[in-house]
């Protein structure tokens, strides 16, 4: 079984979810002003989402989480059953860099798909998808950069969110005249009423400890004067789940290592003190240190096996925008990081990367180690916005890169321009330059190799949008991007060769079809279509397959429809082109256990998976209880039941034979109902 430190969580997620169809929910908005969402690109190929929490809540299928809204938008695909890390545009989830308020985030999404974020506390959320400025390093997919508004100064009031699922609190307001808080806590309930026996009935798993999650933020801003704020933050994570496999569980019977108890616990937490100076317009700085720290502890068969790794960071950045003559905006920003990372460990070492869909049968040798290193990056960067005419915009900008571990620098250039050669239509194009360090787990003495060097990229867009009337747009980009220096797992007998080399290639080119309609007439909604395709190429022997996310076609139809005052009432439908997989057409003793099987596969990523579709709905209503404001929410998932194949696997259990191999399709959630509420005090 190929094991990475989230496996497990995911797949105890993943089987729960299907017998707690009437359970999930979601936490609900205050507010009760209704205001526009924007979804649209600035300066170049920029994939930009920039509206308050309430629109993004209140996308169907999100369950009201702030961030989920993303699986909706072009180009954004999933892991898992709609929900998991995103791949962006072809590349890579760990292609991906987060931040919040700037900073650094070691994750902002639940290991089962919702975000760590309070739905109170978002204030605006970017995309980059391609080509990105040079603000932005150490990232060769896309960009998530998070703002958590200020603190509100008015009255101290709470807010308790409670579902089947999940509680929460949030307490805000003013504590003297020139400061103000806001406090987030929330925790997931499932574990406290769900009954496992049908899962150890059906699977042979024993849930110990059910899926559970809490997350938490923090933030205290004291105001100095009209153009100074000072901000201390604070913000973290942790997901937890247990289970005993027993000897009539899949995971087992492929790999009988396997059995016993097995946990993860995963936990995140930064704190942050932060200065901006605002200059009537003219100039902006942001000045910030910080530090996180993330802990992933793992241990499986009965805790034979373990691996825990640590990764503490202290950082610092500042940015600083300033006006230069009438036509020229400067920026200028700088970074640095000294990054800790430490493990322990004790576990079957599986050589393999995202380029094998075999990983079962590269089983290596076991491996006890305990290692740690320090990584240093420093980045800068320039850029100049050059409104050349009132119809014609520049972006020029270069951005600086380099880490001690691997002792590369990297300079960036990176361009984007913006014409509106007729009045409301828009042609823009960016292209650029990126890297981001190597995978840490691959990189560490006995387990990988320590000279691999950092993965490349290049991006390229081209874009054309125009503006309608009564808030309607549409726009049609187009993408391509080259990655370079990725991880080739060796083969797990070749003494002579490390575990990894930098031999994988890859490229992803599509095209997004984007049509937006504002909020008038009391609806506002998208239709998002992307065509594309992404492949990775062994370099040592020519060998090119479609990359193991790659979806062809993903179409995303949203909208929302405000009834009358009290109701809202919206739909999300998603459909895509079944994803590649590797074709089992038969088994195989296995080398390791005896009176064992393992899969033999054909021709990689071969076949396809039959269409994903899925319809989600969400009704919302206004209303007051005891005097308070708040609201009813009902979410219905998968509102048609449709048993989306999400993977084909050998069935150990059933295939007796050679001659008799069966196989078992992996399916998504059926319909999920959902209720909640919110109330503020």
């Amino acid at each position: 079984m190929r094991f990475s430190p989230n496996t497990l969580y995911v797949l105890i997620c993943s089987l729960v979810a299907l017998p707690v169809a009437a359970s999930d929910t979601a936490p609900a908005r205050a507010d009760t002003d209704v205001e526009e969402m924007i979804v649209q690109g600035r300066k170049s190929d920029y994939s930009v989402i920039t509206e308050n929490a309430q629109k993004i809540i209140d996308v169907p299928g999100s369950l009201g989480d702030p961030l989920m809204a993303v699986f909706s938008l072009p180009g954004v695909i999933s892991e898992g059953d709609g929900g998991g890390a995103p791949a962006v545009r072809g590349s890579s989830p760990s292609d991906n860099r987060y931040l919040v308020d700037g900073a650094p985030a070691a994750y902002v999404f639940h290991a089962f798909s919702t975000s760590i974020f309070n739905e109170n506390i978002i204030q605006d959320f970017e995309l980059f998808s391609a080509g990105f400025g040079p603000r932005y390093s150490n990232a060769i997919g896309g960009i998530f950069d998070i703002k958590l508004r200020d603190p509100k100064a008015a009255d101290i009031y709470t807010k308790v969110d409670l579902s089947l699922l999940r509680a929460g609190v949030f307490v805000e307001g003013e504590l003297s005249e020139n400061s103000a808080f806001y406090l987030s806590g929330r925790s997931s309930l499932l574990q406290y009423f769900f009954d496992g026996d049908e899962l150890e009935e059906e699977e042979g798993i024993k849930v110990q400890d059910a899926p559970e999650d809490t997350d938490y933020q923090f933030k205290y801003q004291y105001r100095l004067g009209d153009d100074h704020k000072l901000t201390l933050s604070a913000n973290g994570a942790s997901d937890l789940a247990a289970a005993e496999f027993t000897e009539f569980s899949t995971e087992v019977l492929e790999e009988p290592d396997f059995a016993g108890d097995a946990k993860i616990k995963n936990t995140f937490n930064n704190q942050s003190l932060r200065w901006q100076f605002a200059a009537s317009g003219s100039s902006e700085l942001d000045v910030q240190i910080g530090h996180y720290q993330k802990n992933d502890d793992t241990f499986w068969g009965g805790e034979k096996y373990f691996f825990n790794m640590i990764a503490e960071d202290v950082y610092a950045l500042a940015n600083y925008d300033f006006l230069a003559g009438k036509s020229h905006s400067i920026s200028v920003g700088a970074e640095t990081h000294s990054t800790e990372y430490s493990y322990d460990a004790r576990f079957i070492n599986y050589v393999c990367t995202e380029f094998d869909p075999d990983c079962e049968l590269r089983r290596g040798e076991l491996i006890v180690a305990e290692d740690a290193v320090t990584i240093k990056e420093h980045s800068a960067y320039i850029n100049d916005h050059w409104a050349i005419t009132d119809a014609l915009a520049l972006d020029l900008g270069v951005q600086t890169h380099y880490n001690d571990f691997t002792e590369e620098t990297f300079t960036h250039p990176r361009v984007a321009i913006a014409w509106e050669f007729i009045d409301n239509w828009t042609l823009s194009s960016s292209a650029g330059s990126y890297n981001r360090l190597p995978d840490i787990d691959k990189t560490f003495p006995q387990i990988g190799n320590t000279e691999l060097q950092s993965p490349t990229s290049n991006h390229y867009t081209l874009g054309i949008k125009q503006e309608l009337a009564n808030e309607w747009s549409w726009s049609v980009t187009t993408y391509y991007k080259t990655m370079d220096e990725l991880p080739l797992a060796s083969d797990t007998n070749d003494n002579t060769q490390p575990f990894y080399t930098n031999n994988i290639e890859g490229e992803a080119y599509g095209v997004d079809l984007f049509i937006n309609k504002g909020l008038t007439d009391r609806w506002y909604g998208w239709l998002a279509i992307s065509a594309s395709r992404s492949t990775r190429t062994n370099k040592l022997t020519g060998i090119e397959r479609d990359y193991y996310l790659d979806t062809p076609l993903v179409v995303n139809w949203v909208m929302n429809y405000q009834m009358n005052e009290l109701w809202t009432v919206g739909t999300r439908l998603t459909a895509q082109s079944g994803r590649a997989i590797t074709p089992i057409i038969g088994i195989q003793p296995n080398p390791w256990f005896e009176n064992r099987i393992l899969p033999v596969y054909g021709e990689p990523y071969s076949e396809n998976l039959p269409v994903y579709a899925r319809l989600d709905l969400r009704f919302k209503r206004e209303m007051t209880l005891w005097g308070y404001s708040g609201t009813y929410n009902i979410d219905i998932l998968n509102a048609l039941n449709r048993r989306n194949v999400t993977d084909r696997n050998l069935d150990y259990k059933r295939t007796q034979s050679p001659q008799d191999v069966k196989l078992e399709d992996e399916v998504g959630m059926g319909i999920i109902p959902a209720v909640g509420m919110s109330l503020t005090f």
